[in-house]
């Protein structure tokens, strides 16, 4: 994704995070295939109507013990995700490694489109796809 595609922050206070907060502009999003990206920016996640997806830490997240450099570990962790100005509360696990001054974190969110509003990306007789889809996400956090 293009600098600036995505901003945001992390608080870690102690051994627990405590608040964490990232945006991205949903236009920035690409695949390899630049007709399903015209498909996702316009009729199905409509980026003009609704440019930006949040998502925010909801509770804090125990850390402890604290893993060794390059030990990657999983927390569960609960935020509320805004897709198309909709809210909602999700749990999902993220894994977190420490490695080079930095914290790589990855995850998956299961989406159920009618949850947010956002259409089925279905096309009637060409291409069938199912009622939900995941949102995946990996960032390197660097302290500022």
């Amino acid at each position: 994704m293009p600098h600036g595609a995505i901003t945001g922050h992390i608080t870690i206070g102690g051994t627990a995070l405590t608040a964490g907060t990232f945006t991205v502009q949903m236009a920035t999003i690409k695949s390899d295939e630049s007709q399903r990206d015209v498909q996702f920016r316009g009729r199905i996640m409509d980026t003009s109507a609704y440019p930006t997806a949040t998502l925010t830490l909801a509770r804090p997240v125990a850390l402890a013990p604290v893993p060794a450099p390059g030990v990657i570990s999983t927390y569960t962790v609960t935020a509320d995700l805004i897709l198309h100005e909709h809210t909602r509360t999700v749990t999902f696990p993220l894994s977190a490694e420490r490695a080079s001054g930095e914290i790589e974190v990855s995850g998956s969110i299961p989406v159920l489109f009618a949850d947010w509003d956002i259409p089925n990306p279905s096309f009637t007789g060409f291409v069938t796809t199912q009622n939900h889809g995941t949102l995946e996400f990996l960032l390197k956090l660097a302290r500022s």
